[in-house]
């Protein structure tokens, strides 16, 4: 809760929240919706100095520590966020009214949470002056959401500063598929788009000099396995999400990076959901594959342009005099602008946050009804169920793998796919096994995966040079066209040399779970 009128000395430790980025005019244009008509709100400055240790102790826990005037005293608030959580639709929250704009961590809950830090150790980091206009939203009897419009300013200590400019939805009484329903209302009418980054990661971004627009990789998701496969299956769901919410910003910026990482997100989002078929409702699914096959289409044609561009400048390069290699470059860009273009246009659209929200909201259903008891099989540990979702992927590719001298295109095609989403699942279901087993497999298998890659993206390209370069197109192009294809077929050819080798290395390889019956 970023409004602490109402602070008691001690708030509970739950927050359930949705932000969204919105452009200055977009956020005026929100303060005239028809939901908000005769709601005028309240508008006040809220000023927060944010504290942490030299070391930024309070960081490294995942925790962020601000004070800010209220009154004549102050309130400090200390905040948990789970690295990975989507959106941080909840996190934890700790509020403590003070008398003095010092920071006190001497309540045991508090302890709790910092462990043996030291409080007197704390100092002002960063500071942020937020004009807020707030107003309680009563969408149906029983059912309290704030919705705030924040304005303002994060600065450092040494000047630098940035930004801030959103929408926050706050559930303070009723059910939370409440707020998304409210959250959706609004999209209709004003796209929005989901803020992952709270004011406090941004304010560390600034502090640090870190890019927070700047694509991320996926951090790496350690299950316990005495997790019930209901949760595990939902951390797996929630860390695929927030690996594409946080690279959507990168991707709207025109960054290849954040294109691929989403691409990557969504592939993953979908093994997760192929791999948990039998444990999902089907429309559910159904609906959740669809969206995921839409984004994907126009991310994918996007990344194709781009990878094809990189295996591009390799031959322009090695020709750097060439006239036919210069005008198949210049070509090139001009298709990757329009490819990322549409890519923009489509993470812009209400149907792009529309999707994330479902997700979202599924996920908090997820929760409330395993708190309410769940079905046997997703109530067992995911540790007594992983080997058998190894195997079923396993088996897939080692089927393949053995014929794999007689593929064609499109059964070499499926053995791609098939080996990716046996990474991905190791991926996911790492932190069940010894870890470094995992690794050295995965590792071997991301190889195998790498030289399918690259054959395939011969393959792309050799569609892609046929829209560039058609047999009645301009002569530069098609002896451009030519070039490329020569250089790459010697470059496939030295590749499928070796991918023999590594698919016998594949077959020979003892899976780090329980043996498979492998016939």
């Amino acid at each position: 809760m970023d409004d602490a009128d109402d602070a008691s000395p001690h708030s509970p430790p739950l927050e359930i929240e949705l932000k969204f980025a919105l452009p200055p005019a977009e956020l005026r244009r929100l303060q005239r919706h028809p939901l908000l008509a005769g709601n005028p709100g309240k508008r006040r400055l809220l000023a927060s100095t944010y504290f942490d240790t030299p070391e930024l102790a309070l960081r490294e826990r995942a925790l962020s520590l601000r004070i800010r005037k209220n009154g004549r005293g102050y309130v400090q608030t200390l905040k948990a966020s789970a690295p990975g959580a989507a959106a941080a639709v909840e996190r934890g929250e700790w509020q403590l009214a003070l008398t003095r704009p010092a920071p006190d961590l001497s309540p045991p809950e508090l302890r709790e949470q910092v462990g043996d830090l030291d409080g007197g150790a704390l100092q002002p980091v960063f500071v942020s002056r937020i004009w807020r206009s707030s107003r309680l939203l009563h969408p149906d009897p029983g059912t309290v959401i704030e919705l705030s419009c924040d304005r303002g300013e994060i600065e450092t200590p040494a000047g630098a500063s940035r930004p801030v400019c959103e929408l926050e939805l706050e559930l303070k009484q009723g059910d939370v598929q409440a707020l998304f329903d409210l959250a959706r209302t609004l999209n209709r009418s004003l796209p929005l788009r989901l803020e992952t980054q709270s004011k406090a990661a941004r304010g560390y971004a600034l502090l640090l000099g870190d890019d927070i627009d700047a694509a991320r990789r996926q951090a790496r998701l350690a299950l316990r396995p005495d997790l019930p496969v209901a949760a595990a299956l939902d951390a797996i769901v929630e860390h695929c999400l927030y690996h594409m919410l946080a690279n959507d910003r990168a991707a709207l910026g025109g960054d290849i990076e954040g294109v691929h990482q989403m691409r990557v997100a969504l592939r993953r989002l979908r093994a997760t959901l192929k791999l948990f078929k039998a444990m999902l409702p089907e429309e559910q699914r159904a609906r959740a594959m669809g969206e995921i096959k839409w984004l994907s289409g126009t991310l994918g044609t996007a990344r194709n342009w781009d990878v094809f561009a990189e295996h591009l400048a390799a031959v322009a390069r090695a020709f750097p005099k060439s006239a036919e290699a210069a005008a198949l470059v210049e070509a090139t860009a001009a298709r990757q602008r329009l490819a990322h273009e549409a890519a923009r246009d489509t993470l812009s659209s209400g149907r792009y946050t529309d999707f994330a929200l479902q997700m979202l909201s599924s996920l908090e259903a997820h929760r409330v009804h395993r708190a309410h008891g769940t079905a046997p099989l997703l109530a067992a540990p995911i540790g007594g169920l992983a080997d058998s979702l190894l195997d079923r992927r396993y088996r897939k590719a080692r089927k393949l793998a053995k014929r794999f001298d007689s593929l064609d295109a499109e059964q070499r095609h499926s053995f791609r796919i098939a080996l990716k989403e046996l990474r991905y699942a190791m991926d996911s279901l790492a932190g069940v096994y010894e870890s470094k087993s995992v690794r050295r497999q995965v590792r071997r298998l991301a190889a195998l995966q790498d030289d399918l890659g690259l054959l395939n993206d011969v393959e792309t390209m050799t569609g892609l040079l046929g829209e560039l370069a058609p047999p009645d197109g301009e002569a530069r192009l098609r002896q451009g066209a030519a070039m490329v294809t020569g250089w790459y077929g010697r470059v496939a050819a030295e590749r499928e040399a070796a991918l023999g080798r590594r698919v016998a290395r594949f077959l020979k390889a003892k899976p780090f779970w329980t043996r498979p019956e492998t016939g």
